[in-house]
């Protein structure tokens, strides 16, 4: 039952008719079920249309109306809308009403703010991204925000990526989906939380719909499961695509992977000086895994990652011969240039391509060939051995964590084929730890401790050998974080070992002859010790 009067709900329908026809503003807040007032936020509508041109083209136009509850609403005030040379917004309209509809703000052309995208792994690419922040004073708060755009490259048309409509602690009351796209293609999709769409047929193209409507919020909880496990969920990809000339096609996983296959060919030859110094490095040994092992060393002290996606970049690796010339290169040139050295040796191998993620927000299905991919590795066949070719400290065949149990895509010479990196099982991931305490009779008091880090749980220290290679920042960051009691020592040793086997490294640290500060040390030694991680 609405907690509104009649009265005022009749006065307010017409009110939202005659704006709607209008101006297509937003309806207030005060129209909300009382069951989808719950989360920070309510959805109260998505509308996006897709017109899928060819197989490089489409343009897109969005409308999204959502009624913030409180200030805990997650950035929904903000829109950003990204692009980059083979993209061109058209149109972006904002605007926030406060809950009798009344405008409170509206974004002028001076609001809204172009900037370079960034992110953590890529050092240069040329993605921008269009941003205007709406000001909501008081709450409830409701902001419209329209968006049309104009693509024609493949991480926009050719995958379509995903239409994830409700995030969790936000209610829903309607979102809708629409695409069309020549009857000589064929969308491609995969659902979780939807009905199927509704498909219809006029001219020359062919339309499909979703619509959800009125889902309460789902609340925001530890370890729970994937959004595209739990919410509406729609990944999408078009059957045949084309990009700077090259075509490829989503029908199956042998043809993705036959269209990555296309655009590296011929990236993996290496200048003759280069294969010369190669075949040097392993002369004299016969043992093919100690030749993975040197050649996979001598690639880590040679060369550095930096990410850099421009244009087809983003899917295509730089040369070997680039790599080599320049020492640098992202996940995808470290890859194909490692799978170049194996190569001179005539070692096989084959790029992979993985989702690098601790947290996979979409599982990669046998039954479903998409692009939900962010980076590659390499693996050798012959050693069924997997190399992170991005670092330069990881042991030989050392997958290491966000990479194991989950499904990737070789890229073999016949075409994609999809297999499972292995999992490191519970007893290869952990550490030991021996403490050793001494307490005098002045209650003077030594501790000996001795750590032992498995699996998982050792890369965090393999980093920090790395990055701080002074003993005493390590100290200091070992007990800043509890790693090591807040005491003084007489001793101290940390320890990675670069040979351990693929699937279990550890990393030892010392402490010796660690004298308690506090006034009464044998007290503070024991709060210490239950402080230990």
């Amino acid at each position: 039952m609405m907690r509104y009067p009649i009265t005022l709900l009749t006065w307010l329908a017409l009110l939202t008719s005659g704006v709607i026809q209008a101006q297509r503003l937003t309806p207030t807040s005060l129209v909300i079920p009382d069951s989808l007032r719950s989360g920070s936020s309510t959805l109260l509508e998505y509308s996006t249309d897709m017109q899928v041109l060819d197989r490089s083209s489409a343009s897109i136009s969005s409308r999204r109306v959502i009624t913030l509850h409180d200030a805990n609403h997650n950035g929904d005030n903000v829109l950003r809308v990204y692009y980059s040379k083979d993209s061109k917004i058209t149109r972006l309209d904002a605007a926030s009403f406060d809950f009798l509809g009344r405008q409170i703000d509206r974004a002028k052309s001076g609001d809204i703010v172009d900037r370079k995208a960034y992110s953590q792994v890529s050092f240069y690419d040329d993605v921008r991204y269009q941003e205007v922040t709406l000001l909501c004073p008081t709450y409830p708060c409701t902001v419209v925000f329209e968006a049309e755009q104009r693509v024609s490259d493949m991480a926009f048309v050719a995958s379509l990526q995903q239409w994830a409509p409700q995030r969790r602690e936000q209610a829903l009351v309607h979102a809708a989906l629409s695409i069309s796209l020549p009857l000589n293609n064929e969308l491609l999709f995969d659902s979780s939380q939807l009905d199927e769409p509704s498909v219809t047929v006029d001219g020359k193209a062919r339309s499909y719909r979703w619509e959800v409507h009125h889902r309460v919020a789902q609340e925001e909880e530890p370890y729970a499961p994937p959004l595209a496990a739990t919410l509406p969920y729609l990944r999408l990809g078009l059957a045949d695509f084309e990009i700077e000339g090259y075509r490829g096609s989503f029908r199956s996983w042998e043809a993705f992977g036959q269209f990555m296959q296309t655009i590296m060919e011929g990236r993996d030859e290496l200048p003759p000086r280069l294969e010369q110094e190669v075949r040097e490095t392993v002369s004299g040994l016969e043992d093919e895994r100690r030749k993975i092992d040197r050649l996979y060393r001598f690639m880590q002290q040679r060369m550095r990652y930096v990410g850099i996606q421009l244009g087809i970049g983003g899917w295509q690796p730089f040369s070997a011969e680039y790599v080599e010339q320049n020492r640098f290169g992202d996940c995808k040139a470290l890859s194909n240039y490692m799978r170049a050295i194996l190569q001179t040796v005539g070692i096989s191998s084959y790029p992979v391509l993985i989702d690098w993620d601790d947290r996979q927000e979409y599982s990669v299905k046998e039954s479903f060939a998409t692009s939900a991919f962010n980076h590659m590795v390499l693996y050798v066949p012959s050693q069924d051995m997997y190399l992170e070719c991005t670092s330069h400290d990881a042991p030989t065949g050392y997958l290491g964590e966000g990479k194991q149990d989950r499904n990737v895509l070789w890229i073999t010479p016949t075409g994609g084929a999809l297999h499972r990196t292995p999992a490191l099982e519970p007893t290869e991931n952990g550490y030991t730890r021996t403490v050793d305490v001494t307490v005098a009779a002045d209650g003077t008091t030594q501790l000996a401790l001795q750590s032992q880090y498995y699996g998982g749980a050792h890369e965090i220290f393999r980093s920090l050998v790395d990055q701080l290679p002074n003993s005493k920042d390590q100290r200091d960051w070992l007990h800043r974080y509890n790693y090591l009691p807040d005491v003084s020592g007489s001793g101290y040793t940390l320890m990675v070992d670069p040979q351990a086997p693929p699937r279990r490294t550890t990393l030892r640290h010392y402490g010796q002859q660690l004298r308690p500060q506090a006034r009464h040390p044998h007290v503070r030694a024991h709060q210490q010790l239950l402080r230990l991680r």
